[in-house]
């Protein structure tokens, strides 16, 4: 599966009278579709993020860790706001 953020019929290109491409025109939809898509790539792609990976990929690989059945995701995420108090409320998993 090949998926692209436009496609050919998202896309109406302008030319003048000599032929020559002057606009692209995209839906205002597409446009947020866009925005929404790279904020989050940017996002993920941050230093902050990319250390935090970094961080999670080596307490996986010491052992620093927690199992946690899909029942009990409440209590898991309690302890872990108790133990990192400065990421509460805005806990990512």
């Amino acid at each position: 599966m090949n998926l692209t953020l436009l496609d050919d019929a998202d896309v109406k290109v302008v030319y003048d009278s000599q032929g020559v491409k002057r606009e692209v025109l995209i839906s205002y939809e597409k446009y947020e579709e866009m925005l929404e898509f790279i904020e989050r790539y940017a996002y993920f792609c941050s230093q902050e993020v990319q250390e935090r990976l970094q961080k999670s990929d080596e307490d996986l690989q010491t052992g620093r860790y927690i199992g946690v059945e899909a029942a009990e995701v409440d209590k898991a995420l309690e302890w872990l706001n108790e133990c990192h108090p400065d990421h509460s409320g805005g806990t990512r998993l």
